[in-house]
């Protein structure tokens, strides 16, 4: 009995020791990751849920959501990468106890992300007809008329999101992950309530969708100035920061957030493109799509988990100039990763039948759904964790011009020519574009791999 109580015993000081660096300890950084966890987990939950409840008004309404999706996806990063900034920003200042500073960064994150949301919002707006057409033309009709309305609604939430992201891009960086938390889970339980009662309860499809949509970022845009005003004493935020817009300080935000951008804007880009490969193979392959992606992310919890909090756990150390910990620490995240994911696909395998039944597809199209959970299964362990948990590391230490290059080539010249290739040249479909899509994600994570064993990513100067 003693033997195996001392083995436990050191098995837990040996994962302490793998969770620690010499300026960080393992209770630092399990506070930090377990509120992203759950933060994550709830996100892609509720993402999941609405998938499953919006597929009772049809594939028409599925295929909508899955092709505006990725549009979303493409500008909805552009002002989330201005709380990422913002995270960098805060993680540096607050590593090098320079507190003076955290009231401004966060006044420009905030005001920062929602200039980038009205502006954003209003180009798309005048122009979204003309863009689903030349994205979606092929599409059928309903499904195109479906889109228009989910998009308008999108739009019109953008700037409400980008309070919240601009909030919770400066309580994550000095580590203030519960605040973060409390925040998203307000806003995602709001969206599925209101989802069930337009959706599911009074029948409304995809109006209702809007609705809830719209209502869940109004309530999350007011709880997150009560978190700013709950938490003014960790920024030691002062009034006239927000009353008087600081465009220095925005510009500064702004110009570190370029490259988060620039890179979200490369990698949704191309993810654009293949929907619109995806879509000329009809609405059922959409669908498909649609239903496969929501079921893989419940997978991808705990690594995307890991990606966030590595931010402002190696933005601090590199403001504290301990770059043996930012890198010891960037090497345990992607272990972790890995670990994760093969035991959570491996535990989801056996529970894919009862998972589908969520979703009600044509069961002319369970076949090719479970074939692409199979390809995601393999390549999620061996390649996500590099091409995604890495990374972020490298973009904490200033060093995101270097992954915005890296993610546009890989996309473009990868992803998108030899997806086109292999899915409609050779016509593998949906399962060709799929296993290229995800080769592609070793592909960048060898090189971001490669910078990581260098110098250069951690040498540049933001403060």
């Amino acid at each position: 009995m003693k033997t195996v109580h001392s083995k436990v015993r050191r098995f837990i000081d040996q994962l302490k020791h793998f969770y620690s660096g010499e300026d960080v300890s393992y209770r630092f950084i399990l506070s930090l990751v377990f509120p992203v966890v759950l933060d994550q987990f709830f996100l892609v939950s509720f993402n999941f849920i609405n998938t499953a409840m919006i597929s009772s008004a049809g594939t028409t309404a599925v295929s909508a959501v899955s092709m505006v999706g990725s549009l979303h996806f493409f500008l909805v990063n552009v002002f989330t990468a201005v709380g990422l900034g913002g995270t960098v920003l805060m993680a540096q200042y607050f590593g090098k106890k320079e507190m003076n500073q955290l009231s401004k960064v966060c006044s420009g994150t905030v005001y920062g992300a929602v200039l980038m949301a009205l502006m954003i919002s209003s180009l798309i707006a005048c122009f979204h007809q003309g863009i689903l057409q030349l994205l979606f033309g092929h599409a059928e009709p309903l499904v195109l008329a479906n889109a228009r309305l989910y998009l308008l609604g999108l739009l019109a939430s953008y700037p409400l999101q980008a309070v919240i992201e601009g909030t919770n891009g400066s309580l994550r960086g000095i580590g203030r992950t519960k605040a973060s938390l409390k925040l998203s889970l307000l806003m995602n339980f709001v969206y599925i309530v209101g989802n069930v009662c337009f959706i599911s309860i009074l029948g409304m499809g995809m109006e209702g969708l809007v609705a809830s949509l719209l209502l869940s970022r109004f309530l999350g845009m007011l709880f997150a100035f009560y978190t700013l005003r709950a938490n003014r004493f960790l920024f030691l935020l002062k009034k006239e920061d927000f009353l008087h817009i600081q465009l220095h300080v925005i510009t500064k935000v702004l110009k570190v957030s370029v490259p988060f951008a620039a890179e979200s804007l490369f990698f949704n880009g191309g993810k654009i493109i293949i929907q619109t490969m995806i879509v000329s193979f009809g609405t059922n392959v959409i669908a498909t799509n649609a239903i496969a992606s929501s079921w893989i992310q419940i997978s991808e919890i705990i690594p995307s988990a890991l990606a966030t909090s590595l931010v402002p756990i190696v933005g601090q150390c590199i403001g504290r100039e301990n770059i043996a910990d930012a890198k010891k620490l960037t090497k345990t995240f992607v272990i972790t990763g890995m670990i994760a994911f093969l035991l959570v696909d491996l535990s989801l395998l056996p529970f894919f039948p009862l998972g589908m039944k969520l979703f009600n597809p044509p069961a002319a199209i369970l076949p090719e759904i479970y074939h692409l959970y199979l390809i995601a299964i393999v390549m999620h362990f061996l390649t996500w964790s590099i091409g995604f948990i890495l990374p972020s590391a490298l973009r904490a230490a200033g060093d995101a011009n270097f992954t915005s290059l890296t993610s546009l080539l890989s996309m473009w010249i990868f992803r998108i020519g030899m997806g086109y290739f292999v899915g409609i040249v050779l016509d593998y479909g949906l399962t060709g574009i799929y296993f290229v899509m995800t080769l592609e994600w070793g592909v960048r994570g060898l090189i971001f791999l490669l910078r990581f064993k260098g110098k250069k990513w951690y040498q540049h100067q933001l403060t």
